[in-house]
């Protein structure tokens, strides 16, 4: 039986409208070509020894290691040589990829669970690229606690790793234990062009705009109008969604009346995911979040959980003062930007005065052009104009402050990294990646007097 945190929070289910189909509006056509992505130097800060990260202790067979922490950001040596377009950290996982601009895959980090996709279990302390996809293009990734999704450009999407609630979507091996160390194909036939992984379940977005999910459904994350709860034996189980299934339905509800009603047609760009919970960003701009609803984290002003995806009604699309830009998931709450470079929060997380079940802004950012957002669990990242920035809780460098600074409850600026603009950023746990532009003079020679990860 799966524990749930906080388990006294209530579960809300809406009585949905007989099925309809969404529309196809996108009249069959793939997505356009993106532009050519920015490529640059990734970086990392906080701590190197991957087996302890969120632990007081190293699993029984954990090969042990002592090393200290990065405690500003650092140059990525087995990186240096190849051009990085994406860094993939996640609020769950003590595992990241990169993505280079031919489409290679580099992993580093946990792999207990085979959520690297070596075909092992070894843990690898520095970045190593991941030999399956060596003949594929890769054009997205996504993690969580112990599994990964890889996008491809030719076969679709693969997972690897964890699979006990049949959270890669891959029709089989799931139960309680069941991992996979090869990828194999998610059960999806169209291509999927984004995904993201919580805690035990994962979301796809497709190139037609339609939004799957599978894993657990436990506080509702995956959006289907159902937590999956059985009784066996006077025992409460919930049911693994091992293959991905359509979220038909979307809504928005009345604050006032509180009188909910069906949005047709929601085509989707844009997915995210904390521990139990979920947002999403529909192509028209609109902001969508449902699961598991603790400390208000899906901005609804309640704090009960929300079975099918809800509109936040703060962001208006149109509207260029409240116009959703950027929006993520920390393990805790979320994270929003509009179209101004503004700052938004609520939900936990890890800020002085700012849980709050409702967006607001994050003042001491007020002046600030935010570009990028990388929300952790216990602390968390910005990118901003040419400075890095950083807040919550730390105990190993991943603020990117020196060895002095555990914490820092207003967000504060990185250090070594001043004049860097960067291209993302992410936080996983207990560790902090950061993508480097490195197309100018002066940007160059910010980056030679960093040190180096020679792991």
């Amino acid at each position: 039986m799966a524990a749930v945190e906080e388990p006294s929070a209530k579960r809300q289910k809406v009585e949905e409208e007989p099925e309809k189909a969404v529309e196809d509006v996108s009249n069959g056509k793939e997505e356009e070509v993106e532009k050519k992505k920015p490529s640059g130097i990734p970086l990392i800060c906080g701590s190197l020894n991957w087996d302890l990260m969120g632990r007081e202790k190293s699993r029984v067979n954990a090969k042990p290691r002592k090393v200290e922490p990065a405690w500003t950001p650092q140059i990525i040596s087995a990186l240096s040589e190849v051009r990085v377009t994406d860094i993939i950290a996640g609020p769950c996982a003590a595992h990241s990829f990169f993505i280079t601009d031919n489409g290679q895959l580099f992993g580093l980090g946990r792999n207990e669970s085979g959520q690297l996709g070596l075909g092992n279990t070894i843990r690898q302390d520095g970045a190593i690229e991941i030999p399956f996809f060596v003949d594929k293009k890769v054009i997205g990734a996504a993690v969580g606690r112990g599994h990964s999704i890889i996008l491809t450009e030719e076969d679709g999407a693969y997972g690897m790793g964890d699979n006990d609630m049949g959270q890669l979507g891959i029709g089989t091996n799931v139960g309680k234990g069941a991992t996979v160390t090869t990828p194999k194909p998610v059960q999806l036939q169209q291509k999927v062009k984004h995904a993201a992984c919580g805690f035990d379940f994962t979301l796809f977005v497709t190139s037609k705009g339609f939004l799957y999910s599978a894993g657990s459904s436990e506080s509702g994350q995956l959006g289907i109008n159902d937590n999956g709860e059985y009784i066996e034996g006077r025992k409460l189980f919930y049911t693994a969604h091992a293959v991905p299934t359509r979220v038909h339905s979307f809504f928005t509800k009345d604050p006032r009346t509180k009188e909910v009603t069906r949005v047709p047609n929601v085509l989707i760009r844009y997915v995210s995911a904390g521990q139990h919970h979920c947002l999403a960003i529909s192509e028209t701009d609109e902001l969508y979040t449902w699961g598991f609803n603790g400390h208000g984290r899906l901005g609804h002003r309640t704090t009960e959980n929300e079975l099918i995806p809800m509109r936040v009604l703060h962001f208006r699309p149109g509207d260029k003062n409240s116009c959703v830009k950027v929006a993520k998931c920390s393990y805790g709450g979320c994270f929003a930007v509009n179209n101004l470079g503004n700052l938004y929060c609520w939900g936990q997380n890890q800020i002085a005065r700012l849980e709050c079940p409702y967006p607001i802004p994050v003042e001491d950012l007020y002046g600030w052009n935010v570009n990028d957002i990388g929300p952790g669990k216990n602390h968390h990242v910005i990118a901003a104009d040419f400075s890095s920035i950083a807040m919550g809780k730390a105990t190993t460098g991943e603020l990117g402050m020196g060895h002095t600074v555990k914490s820092s409850s207003r967000p504060d600026k990185m250090h070594g990294v001043d004049g860097l603009k960067m291209i993302q950023c992410g936080a996983g746990a207990a560790h902090t990646l950061l993508l480097a532009a490195d197309d100018d003079d002066e940007s160059k020679e910010i980056l030679k007097k960093l040190d180096v990860n020679d792991d």
